[in-house]
């Protein structure tokens, strides 16, 4: 089961996830050398570590973390999304992307 989950997450991040930083930056171009060379190592670091606030290794099973993972990078790649919509500022867009995802991080380690 881990590895249909496991290759479904792959296609879903690939091909169905927009490119959550072209709100931020404004450039098609530009956006998606940020998000080859930057951008998705933030991605996967941030829905890694949201994931590891509620799955343990080990203890759960491999293909609810798999799952999981999933969810938490459509989530951070939503919040990205949305927080460059609204807000131009880049500090002030780092600044709240910082305090909702730590809270996100609560929230998920609270209901574990």
């Amino acid at each position: 089961m881990y590895k249909f989950i496991h290759l479904i997450s792959a296609l879903i991040r690939q091909f169905a996830l927009p490119n959550p930083y072209i709100n931020i930056i404004g450039n098609e171009v530009y956006a998606d050398l940020f998000n080859i060379f930057i951008g998705g190592t933030i991605l996967h670091f941030c829905a890694y570590i949201l994931t590891g606030c509620g799955y343990t290794r080990g203890v759960d099973d491999p293909a609810s973390g798999s799952f999981g993972y999933l969810i938490s990078y459509c989530y951070v790649t939503a919040l990205i999304t949305a927080l460059g919509y609204f807000i131009s500022n880049i500090t002030v867009f780092i600044i709240v992307f910082i305090v909702l995802y730590t809270v996100s991080c609560i929230l998920v380690g609270y209901g574990n």
